[in-house]
């Protein structure tokens, strides 16, 4: 593939379970970040973007789909955050590569909060009127790294402040060596 992004782009890939506070922080962060910060979001590609009643299909597609939105947004000059479950089968090699075209600063982080604490956290949603615990069990996977790089894991004692100043100040660390 051909490099993406400049020396001055960000990307940072948010990725675990559901209701593990992804999306809370990739909302929080985009707001501390520079104005020029795409957020692309799994579920909003996955729900509203494309229709497929074969859900291994439409999660291969948003694979896809989400790693091209991110090259362009990197080409454009954007930082980006990518907020998602994105499991390994489907993620795994497409972040691979995308972190190693981006010319500028990767940063990879996985949501690892348990079940118990997924769950918890998913009855605060608006989501849980739409689908309960029962789904949430089906679909955790817990911890589960990337074969090819050491993510930074998060924990449940991580709050969303702590996270979102943690990751702007590695921004801003290893900005400056790369």
């Amino acid at each position: 593939m051909a490099l993406v992004g400049s020396e001055s782009t960000r990307l940072v890939i948010l990725r675990g379970d559901a209701a593990s506070g992804k999306t809370t922080t990739a909302t929080a962060l985009r707001t501390k970040l520079a104005p020029r910060v795409a957020v692309i979001n799994q579920d909003y590609v996955r729900r509203e973007m494309l229709h497929d009643a074969d859900r291994r299909q439409r999660s291969l597609a948003a694979s896809i789909l989400i790693v091209a939105a991110a090259r362009e947004a990197l080409d454009l000059g954007y930082d980006v955050i990518l907020d998602g479950i994105f499991n390994l089968r489907d993620y795994s090699e497409r972040f691979e590569d995308l972190h190693r075209d981006h010319q500028g600063l990767t940063l990879i982080y996985q949501f690892d909060v348990g079940l118990d604490e997924t769950i918890r956290r998913h009855s605060t949603r608006p989501l849980a009127s739409v689908f309960g615990d029962e789904k949430i069990r089906e679909w955790h996977d817990g911890w589960q790294p990337l074969p090819w790089l050491d993510e930074r894991r998060i924990g449940p004692e991580t709050t969303t402040e702590e996270l979102v100043a943690c990751i702007l100040k590695e921004l801003n660390e290893r900005s400056q060596t790369v």
